[in-house]
């Protein structure tokens, strides 16, 4: 099986990654309309542990805390689905064959971006939460901490989005000559 092109493991890749966007918007918009549901389904466990936070709970049962954190969620998750938007972008043309596509780097830019946005509006929403004293009840542990792992991923993802530019670049070269 070929690695790029039709019928090849990135295409199978691109079809992967469109059903997990597909899927991670249906959770953003779930996440989203939670608090309008009806009073039967207010009782959904809700799970943090990513990040500097670690928390579980009933959803927006009990402290103002439920709320800080179900919108960093909320925030989190929308930037997953942008990056997973993103990678399929890139995936589509590279599963049709073509490689350095034009709109590859600008599209691993934006991805980097977006992580490091994630990252540090994940920091700030738990320095946030630690600031104002809110408790967010038993069980729960928050520290502030950067997420630097983040913050580097999208610095690599920036720096590869300049090694794919000067791909394109040299492709596009190298066809001028021959």
């Amino acid at each position: 099986m070929n690695l790029i092109g039709p019928k090849s493991i990135a295409s199978k890749l691109h079809l992967a990654v469109k059903i997990l966007f597909f899927l991670q918007i249906a959770r953003v918009l779930l996440m989203a309309i939670a608090p309008i549901l009806p009073s039967s389904w207010r009782y959904v466990s809700f799970v943090v542990q990513s990040g500097p936070l670690e928390f579980s709970f009933d959803m927006f049962r009990g402290t103002e805390a439920r709320w800080w954190i179900w919108a960093m969620e909320l925030v989190s998750r929308t930037c997953h689905a942008v990056v997973l938007y993103l990678l399929m972008r890139i995936l589509e043309p590279v599963g049709a064959g073509e490689l350095f596509p034009p709109k590859t780097p600008n599209c691993l830019r934006m991805i980097g971006g977006a992580v490091v946005i994630s990252a540090l509006l994940r920091t700030l929403f738990c320095a946030a939460l630690l600031h104002t004293g809110i408790v967010p009840g038993a069980g729960a542990r928050v520290s502030w901490a950067i997420d630097t792992d983040g913050i580097l991923m999208g610095i690599v993802l920036v720096l590869l989005a300049e090694v794919f530019r000067r791909g394109y670049v040299l492709r596009t070269e190298s066809e001028l000559t021959v």
